[in-house]
């Protein structure tokens, strides 16, 4: 790849602000899909879904503290591992939108950017709509810590509206967590 800063034409930075907003859709569903997993098929007693089956705090403390730490590493497996180690700088939402993660001047991704973009930024500055975020905010109340939540949950989806709004007047559409890491999205 070339060492040159990405410079996106208007019509890339349209296609790829599309195919990234279907590749999030893609990736939050699945990612939220994969952590209910041991809710929906061993946790609910032969009853249908209720949406209290989802609270943590429903659970024996060392259940719900599992769940919780079960959601949390279906984050980091699906927004760190596998773009780092399996897919390039890739989720399954990417990989069918045909988009990914590289470094501003178009180098592959490491693991250490990885941990920049997703733990640092992406889980911990905005923190809206990243499962490990949600579950991280799940597990809070488990250790007497329900006070901060709410206020913690809005000031996550305000970090990831701004984020996406800022990324829209980017030149190269990064978000904050693209700002933050030194990465952008481009077409594969």
């Amino acid at each position: 790849m070339s060492k040159k800063n990405v410079q996106m034409n208007k019509t890339d930075i349209i296609e790829v602000r599309m195919k990234r907003f279907f590749a999030m859709i893609i990736d939050w569903y699945l990612t939220n899909m994969f952590a209910v997993l041991p809710i929906t098929f061993y946790l609910r007693d032969g009853d249908y879904l209720q949406p209290f089956m989802f609270d943590l705090s429903q659970y024996s403390f060392q259940t719900g503290f599992l769940l919780g730490l079960y959601g949390i590493s279906i984050g980091l497996i699906y927004y760190l591992f596998i773009p780092s180690f399996i897919w390039k700088g890739q989720t399954l939402g990417k990989k069918i939108c045909k988009i990914h993660v590289v470094s501003e001047k178009q180098e592959e991704i490491t693991f250490k950017t990885m941990c920049i973009r997703e733990l640092l930024g992406a889980i911990l500055l905005e923190g809206g709509i990243v499962i490990s975020a949600t579950y991280i905010r799940k597990i809070m109340p488990l250790v007497g810590l329900s006070s901060f939540v709410t206020p913690l949950k809005y000031i996550a989806y305000a970090l990831t509206i701004l984020s996406i709004l800022y990324a829209y007047f980017q030149p190269n559409s990064q978000s904050f967590h693209d700002k933050f890491a030194k990465t952008v999205v481009i077409k594969k």
